[in-house]
């Protein structure tokens, strides 16, 4: 979709703005008519506060959290939870209208009920969240400023206030701002993984993309927009807005997140029910108890209600929702172990209920990671430990059978030739090179790299090609 218009006040803003699928079948002269933007000059101060009045800051819209008072109300709207507080408020009641042995017998009571409901609710609440800390993760990734070209100038400006129609400036490391149209672009790639599940950086054009029906280009092959939360990986570029905010397509993302319906499993489903009965068996059994201990044996009412109300608690399972939960994390544990992650707790039992999983191509489930496995040189070849913690260059050993096979049938070459080289073997196999062979080996990718590690040599921050940055990381021995 378009740029959503919240005032039409605004003579300049397009009045016709074609829809977001059609963008990448347009030319730059289009674009740029349509948001009446000039590709050198950019906007004027007073047209972007016109814009920006008319289309919102550059943000996603947060769905409304719930307050702790309605997180704890849910995990207590329970017909077993009622029992139990009527139960502690009667106890309670006796407590401070007796003495001795009985008073401090009440107020043990009181203190066991209400320390079993505290710990449920709490153990609740704390799976709670998922679909609020999906919309954070999301807001996360939007660019915090943006470098934008203004009456000719070129500027940082923060990124919630980037309007359709400004021209962006992009280069390496940058979160892109918004949605835009490329106009120009210089070995320009992206990484599209939160969107597309490529695993790859997008190359980048300019020129348009014919299509009979713009909606059925797929979104990785619009080669020449920029999305939203994305990175661009490397190179330059200048494009036009043409979405921002929740007209983005991550905005999208964001509004289905926010529209997660919440559904029971079967377990929790079953459970409901099996609370339905057991509390009116419980009612029955208290009215039961209670007749007999007021008319049979001539008990004052207050001790009847007492007597039956502390038999009802004998029969309700209180520490169900924990056991069950406890259940839950223990099969969580279990299928970590085995590198399955399961992010819901519930999710464990509705797993073991299904037949099929479909899935798309590998992009989708990576972790859009890359890292260096094997370092092959003229007359040898060294394993590269993945695992390692440790940055050193033991993690190299030489093993000349790793990955040496070869292609069995079909067409192609057949390596089993050896490369030609004079210099000689630093090691020999199971042993590893010092740290001047390795950085040697590997200097003419990391001349080559633009990639930029993360923070200690890690992947927080890292920015830059996946392949190269696999390469530096590999090299990287913390000094």
């Amino acid at each position: 979709m378009g740029a959503k218009k919240v005032n039409n006040d605004v003579e300049s803003a397009p009045q016709d703005a074609p829809k977001q699928e059609c963008w990448h079948v347009m030319d730059i002269e289009q674009v740029a008519n349509m948001w009446n933007t000039d590709v050198k000059l950019g906007l004027s101060q007073n047209e972007v506060e016109k814009r920006l009045e008319e289309y919102g800051p550059n943000q996603l819209t947060e769905k409304a959290k719930k307050t702790i008072w309605q997180k704890i109300w849910e995990q207590i709207n329970n017909v077993l939870v009622f029992i139990l507080v009527v139960v502690a408020i009667v106890s309670a009641i006796k407590a401070a209208t007796s003495s001795g042995q009985d008073m401090i017998t009440s107020w043990i009571e009181v203190v066991l009920i209400t320390g079993v409901i505290v710990v449920n609710t709490i153990i609740g609440i704390r799976q709670e969240g998922s679909a609020e800390k999906s919309a954070e993760a999301l807001k996360a990734m939007l660019s915090s400023d943006a470098t934008v070209i203004r009456e000719g100038k070129t500027v940082s400006v923060p990124g919630a206030d980037v309007v359709p129609g400004d021209i962006v400036v992009l280069s390496t490391g940058d979160r892109i701002p918004a949605d835009m149209r490329l106009i120009q672009v210089s070995n320009l790639g992206c990484q599209e993984a939160a969107l597309t599940g490529e695993s790859l950086p997008v190359e980048k054009i300019t020129e348009a993309i014919p299509a009979e029906n713009p909606a059925s280009v797929p979104l990785g092959d619009r080669k020449n927009l920029a999305f939203s939360a994305t990175l661009v990986s490397g190179g330059e570029a200048l494009g036009i807005v043409i979405s921002t905010g929740d007209n983005t397509e991550i905005g999208e993302i964001n509004s289905l997140v926010g529209q997660v319906e919440k559904k029971k499993t079967n377990v929790l489903v079953q459970i409901d029910l099996v609370s339905k009965f057991i509390a009116l068996f419980v009612v029955i059994v208290a009215i039961v108890t209670f007749c007999v201990a007021y008319f049979q044996t001539k008990m004052d009412a207050l001790h009847a209600v007492s007597v039956a109300l502390v038999t009802s608690v004998a029969m309700i399972p209180e520490g169900l929702a924990a056991i069950v939960t406890l259940t839950y994390a223990y099969a969580v544990s279990n299928m970590a172990e085995h590198n399955a992650i399961v992010r819901v707790l519930p999710a464990v039992e509705t797993l073991g209920s299904v037949t099929v999983i479909c899935s798309d191509k590998t992009g989708t489930l990576t972790k859009n990671e890359m890292t260096m496995v094997a370092l092959v040189t003229s007359n040898g070849r060294y394993k590269f430990d993945t695992d390692t913690t440790e940055r050193t260059p033991n993690n190299f050993t030489r093993e000349d059978s790793f990955m040496a096979h070869c292609r069995k049938g079909g067409e192609g070459a057949h390596p089993k030739g050896k490369f030609q080289g004079t210099e000689t073997t630093p090691v020999s196999n199971g042993q590893s090179p010092d740290i001047d062979f390795v950085r040697g080996a590997l200097a003419g990718g990391v001349l080559c790299s633009k990639a930029t590690l993360g923070v200690d040599g890690g992947r927080d921050g890292e920015i830059g090609n996946p392949t190269e940055i696999a390469i530096v990381r590999a090299e990287y021995f913390g000094d």
